[in-house]
């Protein structure tokens, strides 16, 4: 009985000091595989992660309008998530994927870096509008001018995946406008 009470608190002042390290450690399991990607109806997806330490998904494409969809996407570790945003011209076939920014606001969490916001893109903070009369080639130039960071070629944004977690950034126009070019990519 007595072994079993200092195993306890030998076990309670492990999590008092390392709470925070063992929170921000990985969602990981010995059970973990790398499934294929989950794409649903609206163009939503999950399970693109390619390994346990990681979880990877987007949520559903968006219509801007003229043509273009949106979409955020989402790679998280343990303690720090960092948000991209997707759009796509489904006629012109362009394609831009721009990191969000840390929010200078939020708190880090001990064990886990600072988390990128598409929230910080926007006005006030940032300079991209999503109208629908915006173009992929005037965000790309605001994104330079800003130093954000962005793709333009869907290959290199999705390039680090294995072909079953690879997501097409087309999917979307399958969905919203699926009389474009984009709906047959």
């Amino acid at each position: 009985m007595m072994n079993s009470m200092i195993a306890l608190l030998g076990f309670i002042v492990v999590l008092l000091v390392n709470g925070p390290s063992i929170a921000c450690s990985s969602r990981s399991s010995i059970f973990w595989l790398d499934k294929p990607i989950q794409i649903n109806a609206d163009g939503s997806f999950s399970q693109a992660e390619e390994h346990r330490y990681e979880r990877i998904y987007g949520d559903a494409t968006r219509d801007i309008g003229g043509g273009k969809i949106g979409q955020r996407i989402i790679d998280s570790g343990a303690c720090s998530a960092s948000e991209s945003l997707l759009i796509v011209d489904c006629f012109s076939l362009e394609t831009i994927v721009i990191k969000g920014l840390v929010d200078p606001d939020e708190p880090e969490i001990e064990g886990g870096g600072p988390s990128n916001r598409l929230a910080m893109l926007y006005p006030p903070q940032g300079k991209i509008r999503l109208t629908k009369s915006v173009t992929v080639a005037e965000l790309a130039k605001i994104s330079a001018a800003e130093g954000y960071e962005y793709e333009t070629d869907p290959k290199k944004a999705f390039a680090v995946k294995r072909k079953q977690n690879t997501y097409n950034p087309f999917t979307g126009c399958k969905v919203l406008y699926p009389d474009s070019p984009g709906a047959t990519q």
